[in-house]
């Protein structure tokens, strides 16, 4: 038989287990129409493993490019049967956007003799299919006669989920991960919400903060839209205690990638608000704004390697201010030359030759 000569076999649904213990980036997919939702009958760890079929931008060869997929428990997907009428090589070709909702079915009972439908939306549940499976933890799969577990009454078989919430990426701060869809999400549209219309009520502020917690302020305008800011940047900063947007995301233009630990990057090509923001799930922050300024904010430690020269340049003004020691060694010459005035304040000076 050679494969697609009688026509594809198309397919939607469900991913429920991306933790392929071969690495061959395969997923096991609830497909609609061929799986049911009942676990006694087909559990998650009995579906079978479908291939991801990889951009062309990336050989999938050798480690080379993008060796992984974005897949997740309860992404919908579609794809084909490449063994055709067989139906037993599926291959993803691709995931859909979505409104998800608080349940993932609609079950319809019909009364013949009083004429009536009636609709019943099932509410979601690690406990049916195309969902999430995820549980807290791994021992818990392995339950008595629980389907995803090693032990299930339907099947003989001494294997199971292993892949829980406590070993899934989780946001900083927490201690598990989340069942998907995510419960901010429900009712709404997947696409994430840094990349739709702008809204102070939904684009989420980070604002800079010192070790204490404490908001840095300062009197000096001209520094203070370096130091207050956010998720975007310096749609926080201030000037004379009026708020400066500096950010205007609109939808389709902002192109954000966020992974599940919380880690995001942003392109945006919003006419007249283009930006590039890279942003650690701690708070640590690199953007460039519209008008090509760098901000750069650090939670914790940094470290500088120039194993070269190194020149810096600066046609404005430099203000440097640390809260702590300030030790600086020079192995060789140091030469300091001001065309000004130089002015030292302390209240000792120790001269050591």
């Amino acid at each position: 038989m050679y494969q697609g000569k009688e026509g594809f076999n198309w397919f939607t649904g469900i991913v429920e287990d991306r933790n392929d213990p071969l690495f061959l980036n395969r997923v096991r997919v609830r497909i609609h129409g061929a799986h049911t939702q009942d676990k006694q009958m087909i559990a998650t760890p009995d579906l079978p493993w479908s291939e991801v079929l990889m951009p062309s931008t990336s050989p999938s060869l050798s480690g080379l490019g993008t060796t992984t997929h974005g897949l997740v428990e309860g992404s919908s997907v579609m794809g084909f049967y490449r063994d055709g009428p067989e139906m037993q090589s599926a291959v993803i070709m691709g995931s859909f956007i979505g409104v998800p909702q608080h349940f993932y079915r609609i079950d319809e009972t019909i009364d013949n003799f009083n004429g009536t439908r009636i609709f019943q939306e099932m509410p979601r549940t690690t406990k049916d299919g195309f969902n999430d499976p995820r549980l807290g933890t791994a021992t818990d799969y392995n339950k008595k006669d629980y389907p995803d577990g090693t032990s299930p009454k339907h099947i003989n078989r001494d294997y199971g989920l292993t892949l829980a919430l406590d070993k899934s990426p989780r946001r900083d701060g927490e201690t598990k991960g989340e069942v998907y869809p995510k419960r901010e999400y429900l009712g709404t549209s997947d696409v994430n919400v840094l990349a739709r219309d702008y809204d102070d009520k939904t684009y989420p502020v980070i604002k800079l903060v010192d070790g204490e917690g404490k908001q840095l302020v300062t009197k000096q305008a001209s520094l203070v839209n370096r130091i207050l800011g956010d998720l975007g940047g310096l749609s926080q900063a201030v000037e004379y205690g009026t708020p400066i947007r500096h950010i205007k995301p609109k939808y389709p233009f902002n192109h954000v990638h966020e992974t599940e630990s919380g880690h995001v990057l942003e392109l945006d090509d919003t006419p007249d608000f283009e930006r590039i923001h890279l942003y650690h799930r701690t708070g640590t922050r690199v953007e460039i704004d519209k008008d090509g300024s760098y901000v750069e904010k650090v939670v914790k430690d940094k470290y500088s390697v120039v194993l070269g020269d190194d020149t810096v340049t600066i046609s404005g003004n430099v203000t440097v201010n640390i809260t702590g020691d300030a030790d600086v060694t020079v192995d060789g010459e140091t030469k300091l030359t001001s065309k000004g005035d130089i002015s030292m304040v302390a209240p000792k000076i120790k001269l050591n030759a």
